[in-house]
């Protein structure tokens, strides 16, 4: 069996207020992936989410590579162990 890792990473850029959040969503649970996506007070969108590290890794190209309708200027990403649970994958607020 693989490892479960937890990701965390925060998108800088046009991310707030252009449906970046909800296209988030979206990714991570055709990829079935638990955690959060949240705003932050600076602007950036913070998530954490939780799977395999390989999938993990699709997950941020993917919204690397379509962001849609936001613009990403970096990406600060952390793996580490997991040591939380989620349900499912949700926008916080």
């Amino acid at each position: 069996m693989k490892e479960i890792v937890q990701l965390h990473v925060v998108f800088i850029g046009n991310v707030q207020g252009v449906f970046f959040r909800q296209h988030v969503k979206e990714f991570a649970e055709e990829l079935k992936l638990t955690g959060y996506v949240k705003n932050l007070k600076d602007g950036s969108v913070e998530v954490l989410a939780i799977g395999e590290k390989e999938i993990l890794e699709k997950f941020i190209k993917a919204i690397e590579k379509k962001p849609g309708h936001g613009s990403i200027d970096s990406i600060e990403e952390n793996f580490t162990k997991n040591e939380l649970s989620f349900d499912c994958f949700e926008i916080r607020y």
